[in-house]
């Protein structure tokens, strides 16, 4: 236990990412430090800190100028923390261990799922007569217009940034006043439609325009469509120790509803059942089930409704686990994917945003051979509106 202590107080991660968060503050932000620590902050001389406790906190909170400042907290304990943290309307920051931060979501799960039970309650239809139904989601695409735009955005420099953040005719710039459409085969017969503003990769790992192509040109195409899912399979190929464990889970609810589905008469009767246990979704989205549409359910009492009925609740906590790991890998494969493969290309390093996945280079090495070969351009044809 002391060489605990002893490990803790010489390598705190926390203190470390508190301290330099301070150090980087540049706005007004309070910080709520627990009261035996408070004093060790007071004498830092960044002016835009002012560190108090949680009761300090809560006399001044009383000032409407409060509420427009940044909140950093550097613990959390439980639900009573969260009621407070969860009600400001304050921007709010938390710095925590792995622990508080599993504690804090485990609250927040709480708290959605008493919203749920409210939104879906007896009570509620009785008194509005509207009946609650779940927002199914969608999937949300970006133009690769406005995807443009957006890189223009980022590799702009603050000072030019503030230039150019209210020329919206600079960012709109893109070689041609109308957009043309080319049709371009490769060496492998193979043909794709381009705008003429969509980009590809050049042999060395640049990204051009299709406008910019030549006869003989050899590049990469970027699989707009599907890239997160594709890339997320191939690291279930190269990686199966960290994401065949989800691939598994994911069978395991499939497979136990397609035993479920031959134990009833018909699916209505299943159907039934599952409500039963407090399936939420439609049945037309428990036949998207069926049909694999989904690694995983909806939400997790649709998980919990369809183990239970199959007899395998002891399952569910380890479902839900890769349940959230597969979310987050595939949020996180949706973001700025296309300046990660660059930089690979480019340099073979991996960009931050696929290593926090654990993603490595032979996984994407493999991606970029199978999603994304080197083609030669052969033909190049240009397609109006008739066509």
């Amino acid at each position: 236990m002391k060489n605990l202590i002893s490990y803790l107080k010489e390598n705190n991660p926390k203190l470390k990412k508190l301290n330099e968060t301070i150090s980087n503050t540049t706005k007004k932000t309070f910080f709520v430090i627990d009261r035996e620590n408070i004093d060790s902050f007071k004498t830092n001389k960044n002016r835009n800190c002012q560190f108090i406790t949680q009761a300090e906190l809560k006399k001044i909170m009383k000032d409407s100028e409060k509420d427009k400042k940044t909140i950093v907290f550097n613990s959390f304990n439980g639900l009573k923390d969260f009621d407070f943290i969860y009600n400001l309307p304050n921007n709010v920051r938390l710095v925590l261990h792995k622990q508080e931060k599993d504690l804090y979501f485990k609250q927040l799960q709480n708290h959605t799922k008493q919203l749920e039970e409210e939104l879906i309650s007896a009570d509620r239809f009785s008194i509005c007569g509207i009946k609650y139904e779940p927002i199914v989601e969608e999937e949300v695409k970006i133009s690769p217009t406005l995807e443009d735009i957006i890189k223009k955005i980022d590799d702009y420099k603050p000072k030019d940034y503030d230039n150019y953040k209210d020329d919206t005719d600079s960012l709109l710039d893109n070689d041609e006043i109308e957009k043309t459409t080319y049709q371009i085969t490769f060496n492998d017969n193979s043909e794709i439609e381009l705008e003429s503003n969509e980009t590809v990769f050049d042999s060395k790992g640049n990204l051009i325009k299709s406008l910019r192509l030549n006869i003989s040109d050899k590049v990469r195409i970027y699989p707009k469509e599907n890239i997160a899912e594709n890339l997320y399979q191939t690291a279930v190929e190269e990686n199966p120790e960290l994401y065949g464990k989800i691939e598994a889970h994911s069978k395991q609810w499939q497979s136990t509803l397609k035993d479920l589905d031959k134990k009833y008469t018909n699916r209505n009767e299943l159907y039934k059942e599952l409500k039963n246990n407090k399936l939420r979704v439609l049945s037309a989205t428990v036949d998207s089930y069926f049909r694999g549409n989904r690694k995983f359910p909806m939400f997790n009492s649709d998980l919990k409704a369809i183990l239970i009925l199959g007899g395998k609740e002891n399952l569910f906590s380890e479902i839900i686990k890769s349940k959230r790991q597969y979310n987050s890998t595939m949020i996180t494969l949706g973001r700025g994917i296309k300046q990660e493969l660059k930089m690979f290309l480019q340099t073979k390093k991996i960009g931050d945003i696929l290593s926090k996945k654990n993603f490595t280079s032979e996984t994407l090495q493999k991606f970029i051979e199978t999603d994304m070969p080197l083609l030669t351009v052969t033909k190049i044809e240009e397609i109006n509106d008739e066509q």
